[in-house]
């Protein structure tokens, strides 16, 4: 499958800026199962700096400022992607490893330290009251990892409510808990909260899936937006990816951009701005399926 997207952000100052520093994490990183055939970005004004980078988690990032007076600020980046499936397809959830025998070797001297750093808390993914009861639901005594995740995927998706503008990226997990009701990125997190909560390692995935219009309704340009999931460590499969907001095993429908503890380590777009007045953002995504000729 290959796919192109382009994510746009705009932003609108309601005094003139002068100063701003931005850092964009829209650059797709590589696996062994995604391709980055292409990756292209635009900023408007002209930067007075930029800088291609790599943070502590290995995601390729664009560092830029305008040191210039500017009204607005435009951002986008274009990206061609080629996937395939991911080898964990192929696994028999039955027989992974039971879910504390994992645990266990999550703690052992041979287990690598950029694994372990992600079964603990951070910014977004707390142990809230009554978690942990209700990720053991799944993980029961013995059970296979892959089928407790997988168990654990379905009922979020099916206890929870996908309800867009009821959260904002500062609601906390307890309120996401209480009302279940939130965005992929809540989905996300509370997942990570389970998970990490018993002892084992997830983590938070940033990128694309496209949308699909309603039937007979035509594909609206921009209609698609960032998407969120996240990753548990199994041994012998590595990083197996799941979505509770679509409750899937995430195969080649998903584009990966960054990974992190949470969402505050890949925010797509985030800096400073040194401006008078408010200002307003306007972010348009557009993924859609390239046909090979």
């Amino acid at each position: 499958m290959r796919y192109e997207v382009t994510h746009k952000t705009k932003y609108i100052y309601q005094s003139p800026a002068s100063l701003c520093h931005n850092v964009v994490y829209q650059w797709p990183a590589g696996f062994p199962f995604q391709h980055v055939d292409q990756y292209l970005y635009s900023i408007l004004p002209e930067p007075n700096f930029l800088a291609k980078r790599k943070d502590f988690f290995d995601n390729k990032y664009v560092y830029f400022s305008v040191q210039k007076t500017h009204k607005e600020l435009v951002v986008q980046s274009t990206s061609q992607i080629t996937l395939s499936k991911p080898a964990w397809m192929q696994t028999d959830p039955s027989k992974t490893l039971p879910w504390e025998q994992v645990v266990q070797w999550l703690r052992q001297p041979e287990c690598p330290s950029d694994i372990k750093q992600f079964y603990l808390e951070s910014a977004y993914v707390t142990y809230v009251k009554g978690l942990r009861n209700y990720a053991l639901q799944s993980f029961t005594p013995g059970r296979p990892v892959m089928e407790a995740m997988l168990d654990l995927n379905q009922r979020i998706n099916s206890d929870f409510k996908f309800t867009p503008g009821f959260t904002e990226i500062s609601t906390p997990l307890e309120e996401v808990f209480k009302y279940k009701k939130g965005v992929c990125q809540d989905y996300a997190h509370f997942e990570l909260a389970c998970v990490r909560s018993i002892g084992l390692a997830g983590r938070y995935m940033s990128g694309y899936i496209e949308t699909f219009p309603p039937p007979g309704k035509p594909k609206l340009v921009g209609a698609d937006a960032s998407h969120a999931w996240m990753a548990l460590y199994i041994p012998e499969s590595g990083w197996v990816e799941f979505d509770a907001t679509n409750n899937l095993l995430v195969s080649d429908q998903h584009i990966r951009v960054a990974t992190g503890r949470d969402f505050a380590d890949v925010v797509p777009l985030k800096g400073i701005v040194y401006s008078g007045g408010g200002q307003k953002m306007v972010v348009t995504v557009d993924v859609k399926q390239l046909i090979d000729d």
